[in-house]
């Protein structure tokens, strides 16, 4: 079986973009920001449907990248200064740890209780899955001031997350950790300090214990395989493990490329994966922030065939 789905965001609508600027210099009431917010979720929640995407995040757009706005509830933690997001024409302000990490508050709930009201009402049948940034890619994004190694650092934030995710309206959680696949061979070849494999491992399976995980991978192939999740692979600058015969997404349509894929060589490249799995997820490969709004929804209407009726 062939489960289309969304991972993390979607592309921010101009009509929203222009809506949160009006509000930012003070020419846009707080109460009208949160109906823009919402109406723009009920078109997404209605185009995802049209598109076929059975498992849907909440498109994001109340967040500047994958850490903002998470990071600003937590004690501890300053926001500062812009960087690339890897390899990409994309930026994210960094966290700054400068004390013990503590979660300062959550609106999570709230945000996720309006998605949820909105999904019943436009599109039922879909699951909607929670969105945060996982505590290893945190930890290598941020500029650490206070643990005395990453280990430390992404341990602390594995902390905060897990009492984040314990509120939450949703059982399945998506956690953002390119790092398992990018950070972790660069840094392994650089010999820097490093987030080990065996932490990462450990605080993935613990987080999954509080929820379901769906673990979102990138930008290479995972260094580690975590037990009892959901692990999505990119399949465009990564593979497939061997070893991994746990529940799997695939990122199969490029998020960094506006060329479309065409829909039987897709179908080619899945085919070897049902020898071991009887379900898999077909996803973008990454966020599709990367792609002009247009072009992100004709990759999921293309996901959206893959899983036929």
């Amino acid at each position: 079986m062939i489960v289309p789905a969304l991972i993390g965001s979607l592309p921010r609508p101009v009509s929203l973009a222009k809506k949160i600027e009006q509000y930012s210099i003070g020419r846009l009431k707080e109460e009208d920001l949160e109906k823009a917010y919402l109406e723009h979720t009920r078109r997404a929640f209605i185009k995802l449907r049209e598109a076929g995407i059975r498992v849907i995040t909440d498109g994001l757009y109340r967040w500047d990248d994958i850490f903002n706005p998470f990071i600003r509830f937590i004690e501890g933690v300053e926001v500062n200064g812009l960087f690339k997001f890897y390899e990409n024409n994309f930026f994210y302000r960094s966290p700054v740890v400068r004390g013990e990490l503590s979660l300062r508050e959550n609106p999570l709930p709230e945000w996720l209780n309006q998605a949820l009201a909105i999904k019943e009402e436009v599109y039922p049948g879909a699951t909607l899955k929670a969105v945060l940034p996982g505590p290893v890619t945190l930890a290598y994004h941020s500029l650490n001031e206070y643990y005395k190694s990453l280990d430390e650092l992404s341990e602390a934030y594995a902390g905060v997350i897990e009492e984040a995710i314990k509120e939450l309206p949703v059982e399945l959680v998506e956690l953002q950790e390119p790092a398992l696949a990018a950070e972790l061979s660069r840094a392994t070849r650089e010999k820097s300090d490093e987030v080990s494999k065996e932490t990462a491992k450990t605080l993935i399976e613990r987080l999954s214990k509080v929820k379901e995980l769906w673990v979102v991978t990138y930008f290479g192939t995972p260094q580690v395989l975590p037990d009892n999740v959901i692990l999505n692979i990119d399949l465009i600058s990564g593979s497939v493990p061997e070893k991994y015969s746990g529940e799997l997404g695939l990122g199969i349509v490029d998020a960094r490329e506006t060329k479309m894929e065409r829909r039987d060589r897709l179908e080619d490249k899945l085919r070897p994966y049902f020898r071991r799995h009887s379900r898999i997820y077909v996803t973008p490969n990454t966020l599709l922030d990367f792609l002009p709004e247009s072009v992100a929804w004709r990759k999921l209407k293309l996901l959206g065939k893959l899983g036929g009726e």
